[in-house]
């Protein structure tokens, strides 16, 4: 059973997707995803996705979970989740799910969500609000 404590996380820091080689995988999240990077230190690469920062990390041999429900999935907010979509599309990029519609958050808007795996087959989603 959980232990209450006074533990108080106030923000999420850093998101890491383990990669096989991050210089190799530069290119996909900087030209593919638009992302700008944010430091380049060979294994360790960052990018700038406002307070959280979004890492990659050369792993060298595969990790895979041995136990629980599944891996973690970074989910990148965007702007224009349509042309996000169709840009993507067009980059050769496959989608493995949607586009869905995830939430109803008002009635001018709703959540859509794509997933894609990225180059090493880490599995990403982009979510945004579109009109219905």
């Amino acid at each position: 059973m959980p232990v209450k404590t006074n533990v108080k996380i106030s923000t999420l820091g850093y998101v890491i997707v383990y990669v096989k080689d991050a210089q190799a995988s530069i290119p996909f999240y900087r030209d593919t995803l638009g992302m700008t990077l944010k430091l380049d230190d060979g294994g360790w690469v960052e990018f700038e996705t406002g307070a959280t920062t979004f890492c990659l990390h050369s792993a060298g041999e595969p990790i895979t979970a041995k136990s629980g429900y599944g891996q973690p999935m970074p989910v990148f907010s965007v702007e224009d989740f349509h042309g996000t979509v169709d840009a993507l599309k067009a980059a050769g990029v496959k989608l493995l799910k949607g586009p869905v519609q995830v939430c109803e958050p008002g009635p001018d808007k709703v959540g859509m969500s794509i997933e894609f795996a990225d180059p090493d087959g880490n599995i990403l989603s982009v979510f945004g609000f579109v009109a219905p």
